[in-house]
């Protein structure tokens, strides 16, 4: 497949019904490229191998790595509050603007709500520095330190470390920092400088018809590109950045980029993950996502991103000195999973367990009524109620308005479900938690972000 992924492109985008996609490979000093479709069906532009799509939250591994940069140079330590770098930080819980660290930003253990995005594209002026302001009153999930929930906005709080330590805009250290040195061309983290490219617009499809339409083409929030909202570039330049990280720290020209201590730092378990598949295990790193198969034993490093209508992944596998790079303009996580399982297959010669589903536990009926409830967080709302064949519910995304998902959830072990989609395909593990008096869980687990009950 490797030697003609031209043609698994095209393939792929008539199979999951695909505006465009380019994926490019890194195996046994080769890369491989392929990129078929249409970047904007307004347009009608093709894709091509130097087309540029947005990463979206991969870009928190380029911050990470910024951080690494800084603390390289004596000027941030990993282990000192935020507040020594940023005096004027403020959370709603005071307490704990206090003590969040550096690291606990870039492992997602802070506990900030991560999920606001402000509707600030049409404003001028210090993007990050005026985000950081507007989160003075955002609340925490959990408390700090105490569990792992994803949090977007604690990496915009790391975007604006780095641009106080090093006197520079987050948008110039990246291209100073990670851009010029390795040599990415074909990036961008500038919107300004989309237009000398050929970019991708992300697509959505009608719930209905499944028919697609172009997005407006809107930022998330400018603020919040740190996190990853505006970082556009080729999937040959993302293999660039990974074979960075598989070097330990040397580009492809052979020079130092980051050291070989903060690579191993990067890539370096600091906090578990309630795991989003029963085939693997999950735990974070510093930016990076650190993922083991059970069954082959595979390790792989990695991170997907998505913003309005498109999506990508990057994962490494440092045991085979390969990796591989997705790019999607359209919100498809079918479409990305069948891709991801398919390359690692290519790359590594493992099997994924692909569409496997759990087997259910017997649990008796009248017992699931305790899971009943609403759990929210700034990422949107679940609601789980009790039908005749078991668990089911909706979720309402709180960035896209649009966006409502139904599921049927299958019971695998005490508090761990498999959340099914309205065609029955698994769509990972979901984890209920912290029950009451009642035995009612305070806490629902799904797609990497804690939710907590609100109501009945």
């Amino acid at each position: 497949m490797l030697d003609n992924l031209q043609q698994f492109t095209e393939t792929i985008i008539k199979e999951h019904k695909l505006p465009a996609t380019s994926v490019a490979v890194w195996k046994d000093g080769t890369l491989y490229q392929g990129a078929a479709g249409i970047l904007n069906l307004d347009t009608q532009v093709s894709a091509t191998t130097d087309s540029i799509f947005q990463i979206g939250s991969i870009t928190k591994v380029f911050t990470a790595a910024l951080i690494m940069k800084l603390v390289e140079m004596g000027r941030v330590d990993l282990d000192a509050p935020v507040k020594r770098y940023l005096r004027g930080f403020e959370l709603a819980d005071r307490k704990a603007a206090e003590t969040i660290t550096i690291k606990q930003l870039l492992n997602h253990t802070n506990g900030i709500a991560g999920d606001y995005f402000a509707d600030d594209e049409k404003e001028d002026g210090p993007h990050i520095a005026r985000f950081i302001d507007r989160c003075s009153q955002l609340p925490l999930v959990h408390p700090v330190g105490d569990g792992f929930s994803y949090s977007n906005v604690a990496f915009a709080v790391a975007g604006r470390v780095i641009e106080v330590v090093s006197g520079m805009s987050w948008f110039d250290a990246m291209e100073e920092m990670i851009y010029e040195p390795l040599g990415m061309k074909q990036a961008i983290c500038r919107p300004a400088d989309v237009i000398r490219f050929r970019a991708a617009l992300g697509h959505l499809a009608d719930t209905q018809t499944d028919a697609l339409r172009t997005c407006s083409g809107k930022y998330l929030c400018m603020g919040q590109s740190p996190a990853g909202t505006t970082p556009t570039m080729a999937a040959a330049e993302l293999i660039t950045f990974g074979r960075a990280h598989l070097d330990k720290g040397v580009s492809a020209t052979g020079q130092r980029w980051l050291s070989e201590r903060s690579i191993e730092l990067m890539q370096t378990a600091t906090a578990d993950i309630p795991s989003p598949s029963h085939a693997s295990t999950s735990a974070m790193g510093l930016g990076w996502m650190l993922g083991r198969h059970k069954a082959s034993g595979l390790r792989f490093v990695s991170h997907s991103g998505g913003t309005n209508g498109q999506c990508a992944h990057l994962r490494l596998f440092p045991e085979h000195n390969a990796c591989f790079a997705v790019l999607l303009n359209r919100s498809k996580l079918d479409a990305l999973t069948a891709m991801i399982n398919q390359l690692t297959e290519a790359t590594t010669g493992v099997k994924l367990d692909t569409g496997a589903s759990v087997a259910a536990a017997d649990v008796d009926h009248a017992a699931l009524e305790r899971y009943v409830g609403h759990y929210q967080s700034y990422a949107g709302d679940y609601r789980i109620s009790l039908s005749d064949t078991g668990l089911v519910g909706t979720f309402d995304d709180a960035v896209d308005e649009e966006d409502r998902s139904t599921f049927s959830y299958v019971p695998h072990q005490d508090g761990c479900f498999e959340q099914r989609n309205a065609d029955n395909v698994p769509a990972g593990l979901v984890y209920f938690s912290q029950p009451d008096d009642q035995q009612r869980p305070q806490r629902f687990f799904a797609g990497a972000r804690l939710y907590q009950r609100v109501g009945n």
